[in-house]
């Protein structure tokens, strides 16, 4: 399985936060749909936890991936349950899928940079934090 298969399957879905010492490179840095960069390998693991937390059923359905020397980008479908407080948002039990694609830059066999891209307006609205327009 590839480093970033295993930034989805192995960190985010199992819940093995020790991977990312195997994939992430220690210096790691992840845009997240905000816009907001965390640094490092460790704020990754703290953001896969508190994903899993929100959403324990999480899961990634993987449509494609696309390797051009460094770079990968890989487009998915990502489903969950809210389950649990997240970004001050309190849980409503409602499921959600949404597609998205996150693009990766891959060096010496670990992830240096990640963006995350996914449709967080449909997620919001499927979860029932924000009315559907």
């Amino acid at each position: 399985m590839s480093v970033v298969r295993r930034c989805f399957e192995d960190i985010i879905v199992r819940g093995d936060i020790a991977v990312a010492d195997e994939v992430l490179a220690k210096d790691v840095l992840f845009t997240t749909v905000t816009g907001a960069v965390l640094r490092g390998r460790r704020e990754f693991q703290h953001f896969a936890e508190q994903l899993r937390n929100a959403f324990p059923d999480i899961s990634f359905e993987m449509e494609e991936e696309f390797t051009d020397g460094e770079h990968v980008s890989t487009r998915y479908v990502m489903r969950g349950t809210f389950q649990s407080t997240l970004m001050g948002l309190l849980p409503t039990g409602e499921e959600f899928a949404v597609r998205g694609i996150d693009t990766f830059r891959v060096l010496d066999g670990k992830v240096v940079e990640i963006h995350a891209c996914y449709d967080t307006l449909g997620q919001l609205q499927q979860l029932g934090v924000v009315p559907k327009i």
